[in-house]
């Protein structure tokens, strides 16, 4: 399960965020300085998603900055600009502008024109064919991007996109096809959840009552998707769940847009956000993943993890961080194109962890129930000696 924005494109279609505002914004989150004299100063020259040490607690990033001294709700727009021209000449960041204009290379294309999907994204495609593996990768939005995402996909896909040119993965050479189509009912669809949570996926459509030319519609129920023929629905976590594990079982691409009006009427909490089923068995066919740069360390915020074989069950988030759920780092994205397979492996390494530390506890539990059934079995056999 890979997110869209801010994980495998950078410019957000959604807010209309250029690829430059973008770098702007993820350097500002990742530089590290102090407030002098009321203004913000770099003191740390390397941008880095962790606090450096040995510097104390004084420093701060420059988005934490200027979100403490531009607080209001109406400053929001002032906030936005100073974190989109951070490494301009006259701004905090200027000393960063090399690197500033580094990354945005790697986010154009040799036209000129701006990468959407960014070469990271396409080098784990490339690794997981060229390593025989078997996969399905599912695109998942609140937004209107999955169309735009498909035909760079499939451009991709036919060995016609300009950083890749030749490589294919459309099922020319026998292997899976992993084009694909906006709307197709075999793979793009949209979540549906209603008030009391009830889940819904609807394949077909991409559509949602409330949003985009169906924004000023009246019918806000399940009720609405009647108006597309040829869509296919589920209704129900089980019956849902179980059409996504046979659909991730097999080889291909597809896309599902999920209910940000569900998630934002509940507060956006993580219980109403993009679901993901998963499974961390042995005997699993599958290993699943969810990348998002919403996640964070301590709240799973934008995924709603749910174990399919016991639903109402919480994960810790730092136990599912280390074999299933990835928190997307933009930054490190843009600049490392092996970022995504490097994150891949640590999840599968820590994935066989888990279930190497279930089987020695299975085990363990094993020994000393045999134990107890021993020293049982002794205290009998005594008992029996010492009758008369």
């Amino acid at each position: 399960n890979m997110d869209i924005n801010k994980t495998v494109i950078m410019t957000d279609s959604t807010t209309g965020k250029s690829a430059e505002a973008v770098v702007n914004e993820e350097l500002s989150s990742a530089s590290w300085g102090t407030e002098v004299d009321g203004r913000w100063r770099l003191v740390v020259p390397e941008p880095s998603i962790h606090r450096p040490q040995g510097h104390g607690d004084s420093l701060v990033t420059y988005a934490d900055w200027v979100a403490k001294a531009l607080p209001s709700s109406d400053q929001k727009d002032a906030r936005r600009r100073l974190k989109a021209t951070f490494t301009a000449a006259d701004q905090p960041g200027a000393g960063l502008s090399a690197l500033a204009s580094q990354l945005r290379k790697e986010l154009t294309m040799p036209d000129g024109s701006e990468v959407r999907l960014i070469p990271a994204f396409f080098e784990l495609l490339i690794f997981l064919k060229q390593s025989g593996r078997s996969f399905t990768v599912c695109f998942r939005t609140f937004g209107e991007d999955l169309d735009k995402v498909a035909k760079e996909l499939t451009q991709f896909c036919e060995g016609r996109h300009p950083l890749f040119p030749g490589f294919v993965m459309d099922g020319s050479d026998g292997d899976a096809d992993y084009r694909l189509t906006v709307p197709d009912p075999e793979r793009c669809g949209t979540f549906f959840r209603e008030k009391d949570g009830k889940m819904s996926l609807v394949m077909g459509t991409v559509e949602q009552p409330g949003e985009g030319q169906y924004k000023s519609v009246k019918d806000r129920t399940l009720g609405f998707f009647g108006r597309f023929p040829g869509v296919r629905l589920y209704e129900g976590l089980d019956v849902v769940s179980s059409f996504l594990s046979t659909r991730c079982a097999s080889p291909g691409s597809f896309g599902l847009r999920d209910h940000y009006a569900h998630w934002k009427a509940n507060g956006q909490v993580s219980e109403a956000g993009k679901v993901f089923c998963f499974d961390h068995e042995r005997g699993s066919p599958y290993h699943n993943m969810f990348f998002d740069d919403n996640v964070d360390f301590t709240d799973f915020k934008i995924v709603c993890p749910i174990y399919i074989k016991q639903p109402d069950r919480r994960f810790p988030v730092l136990a599912l961080m280390q074999s299933h759920v990835c928190k997307a780092e933009p930054l490190l994205a843009i600049r490392d194109r092996q970022y995504f397979i490097n994150e891949l492996q640590r999840l599968e390494e820590g994935y066989e962890r888990r279930l190497r530390a279930r089987e020695r506890w299975t085990k363990a539990c094993h020994s000393v129930r045999a134990i107890g059934r021993w020293s049982k079995l002794a205290s009998c056999r005594k008992l029996e000696a010492c009758k008369p």
